[in-house]
C-alpha cells in the first residue's frame, strides 16, 4: 500500500474506479451529441451559438448531434440543429447511416419527416454503405408505421436492392 500523502507517486488503483470517466466520455457529455440525445433543446442552442463551427463534429463513432438527436426522437432538437446547418448526409463510421436511417431504423416518424422535407427524395434514396435507403432501415426495425409512410410518399424505394440485391422488404428479421 502506498504510504504518501498526496498519492500523487503511488501506482496503486483508485478505490472508486466508478468515478474515472475517459477523455471520449467527458468529451461526450460536455459537448452538443449529449445535449441533443437528451433533447436538452435550452443547451444544443447555447452550445450553436458557443460554437457554430462544431454542429457537425463527430464522436468516435462518426455520429453527429442529428444521429442523436434523429434516433432518440428528438423533433424539436433535430429542428434546432437543422436550422443551424446541420449535415443531412453525415455517415457513421461503421456502416454509413444518416440521421434518417437512424429514425426510420427507431420508428420515429416525425423526426423522418422532418429530414425528409429538408433532404427530399435525394435524401431518401441516399444509401449507407451496405446500398440501403431509409425504407431498408424501417424493415430491419420492424416499423410499421415508418414503412407505411416511405411507401406512400417514396414508392421507389420499393424497387431499390441493396448492394446484395436484396428489396427493403426482404430484410424483415425474422
Amino acid at each position: 500500500m502506498c504510504d504518501a500523502t498526496d498519492h500523487l507517486s503511488c501506482s496503486h488503483g483508485s478505490t472508486c474506479p466508478s468515478l474515472h470517466q475517459t477523455l471520449d466520455e467527458v468529451d461526450f457529455e460536455r459537448g452538443l451529441w449529449s445535449a441533443a440525445l437528451m433533447g436538452n433543446d435550452t443547451r444544443v442552442a447555447f452550445l450553436i451559438k458557443q460554437h457554430p463551427q462544431r454542429i457537425n463534429d463527430t464522436d468516435r463513432y462518426g455520429y453527429t448531434a442529428l444521429h442523436y438527436a434523429a434516433r432518440n426522437n428528438r423533433l424539436r432538437t433535430c429542428q434546432i440543429l437543422l436550422q443551424s446547418g446541420a449535415d443531412l448526409y453525415a455517415r457513421t463510421r461503421s456502416d454509413g447511416a444518416t440521421a434518417a436511417h437512424r429514425a426510420a431504423f427507431s420508428g420515429c416518424l416525425g423526426v423522418l419527416e422532418e429530414l425528409l422535407k429538408h433532404g427530399g427524395e435525394k435524401l431518401a434514396t441516399f444509401t449507407d454503405n451496405e446500398g440501403r435507403s431509409c425504407l431498408h432501415s424501417a424493415y430491419r426495425g420492424r416499423q410499421d408505421e415508418v414503412i407505411s409512410w416511405l411507401i406512400t410518399n417514396y414508392p421507389q424505394l420499393t424497387t431499390m436492392p441493396d448492394r446484395t440485391g436484396c428489396l427493403p422488404q426482404d430484410l424483415v428479421p425474422s
